[in-house]
């Protein structure tokens, strides 16, 4: 689904590079977009879980220039999506792996695994969650879960 617009944002900021180029202007800058909260898991085609739909794209884009955040912006708009303006201020565990779903030129997509972006749900929005946590436990979590669950201290008996 992002994918699509992970390699429009790069075909964009290629076009960009070449104008930069013939104007003898500086370059557009590499940016990585790392997918967390529900987003990742909707990405994650391994995960068997009923999530729910949802508008809000949770995306860490640290030194993302302004204008390629706001060509980002409305390639997700075109698709029905919106950036959470307070995906920064999301919560990961410090351990969390990023699967590289898309290599360009300039733009690199990644995805938070879902072992993470589920021990970051339950501790942060237990109430919330609750119904996917539980599913998940009971399709049979790995071990990595219950592992980061007791590290952060995750209260998994409220699930």
């Amino acid at each position: 689904m992002l994918i699509e617009i992970a390699k429009k944002l790069d075909n964009f900021l290629v076009n960009e590079a070449r104008e930069a180029i013939a104007e003898a202007w500086a370059q557009p800058k590499a940016c990585r977009i790392s997918l967390v909260g529900q987003m990742a898991l909707f990405e994650n085609d391994k995960l068997a879980l009923n999530l729910i739909a949802t508008r809000d794209v949770d995306a860490l884009v640290p030194r993302m220039e302004n204008a390629t955040r706001k060509e980002f912006i409305r390639l997700l708009k075109k698709k029905g999506f919106d950036l959470d303006p307070l995906a920064h201020e999301a919560w990961m565990p410090k351990e969390t792996k990023y699967d590289t779903t898309f290599a360009g030129r300039f733009v690199t997509l990644r995805v938070a695994e879902p072992d993470a972006v589920l021990v970051s749900k339950a501790l942060k929005a237990p109430a919330k969650n609750r119904k996917l946590i539980r599913e998940y436990i009971a399709q049979g979590a790995s071990e990595r879960f219950f592992d980061m669950a007791e590290f952060y201290e995750v209260d998994l008996e409220q699930f």
